[in-house]
């Protein structure tokens, strides 16, 4: 009966072994940290910091899909809107045929400012805006490879659904046709929450103002003036902030161009700069060189 009793204890005390040298080893490395080492920490506890917001990328993008020699190009617009945005939309909007390219927008928002100036500019030039997010198959615009591309042309698709919130808002409302129905995350806050950089002005008043010129219900103006408010797509067209309910690839999909009235925005592939060669100049003929004068010996006889 002894023996059963202390093989009972050798098992519990086999059992018990692992527990405590685990936890002697724990102590050991919570203590090493407080001495200034590296500390024990579970795995569970270690956060991955999500990636900062980029500044906005504006670049001119071009369809990959079965189009033909006539493909859908758009205006990738992505990002956060700083005060150097609207220079990045002027060198686009220069470009030829960028007269006739949608917008497709994708951001957070960013400076009030920057975009009302690049809302009037989409206005101005009858452009339509969308929004959506697009994908850049190959060199992207922030990668090394793209100072290989003379014109500045990345190909691609567009997906949806994509977010447009705060300012961002602003900008899709300077389209004359604007494409928001699908969207998702779309916010605004209260006017008095924007900051502007304009001397003397009111930021409440600056956006009342550009969404009536815009064509956007007062009605959002008057709630914005109370408190922020969250859109899905049925608010979208109640305001007025999407014209209708299409989607990005009634825009942006190859099969617009197909048929015989392709959309405006199916454009034939760019060429390429041509390498001007320079012809060498023709060689000169040497001029004959004059008579080189001597003297004349005549061998003969002196009488």
């Amino acid at each position: 009966m002894a023996n059963h009793h202390r093989f009972r204890l050798f098992r519990v005390w086999r059992l018990l072994l692992p527990a405590v040298f685990a936890a002697s080893a724990t102590s050991s490395a919570l203590a090493s940290g407080r001495d200034g080492n590296v500390a024990f920490r579970p795995t569970e506890m270690v956060e991955t910091a999500a990636p900062a917001p980029q500044p906005m990328v504006v670049v001119r993008m071009r369809g990959t899909g079965q189009c033909g020699n006539r493909c859908p190009e758009w205006i990738k617009a992505q990002g956060i809107i700083t005060p150097n945005t609207p220079g990045h939309f002027r060198d686009v909007l220069r470009q030829p045929g960028a007269d006739k390219l949608p917008v497709v927008l994708e951001s957070q928002g960013g400076d009030l400012d920057s975009a009302l100036e690049i809302g009037r500019m989409i206005r101005a030039a009858g452009l339509t805006t969308i929004v959506g997010r697009s994908e850049v198959e190959g060199c992207g615009p922030r990668e090394a490879c793209s100072k290989e591309q003379p014109l500045k042309l990345f190909m691609g698709y567009v997906s949806s659904p994509a977010e447009c919130s705060g300012t961002c808002l602003f900008v899709l409302a300077g389209g004359a046709r604007r494409a928001g129905f699908w969207i998702t995350g779309a916010s605004l806050p209260a006017l008095d929450s924007f900051k502007t950089r304009t001397r003397g002005a009111k930021a409440g008043n600056l956006i009342a103002s550009y969404l009536a010129d815009m064509g956007v219900s007062t009605g959002l103006i008057v709630r914005l003036r109370q408190a922020g408010v969250a859109l899905d797509g049925s608010d979208m067209l109640h305001f007025g902030l999407s014209t209708g309910r299409e989607r990005v690839e009634d825009f942006t999909g190859s099969s617009i161009c197909l048929g015989d009235s392709p959309a405006a925005n199916c454009l034939m592939p760019p060429l390429a700069p041509a390498k001007v060669s320079v012809a060498a100049p023709p060689r000169q003929r040497a001029a004959p060189r004059p008579p080189n004068p001597g003297k004349m010996i005549i061998w003969g006889a002196i009488d």
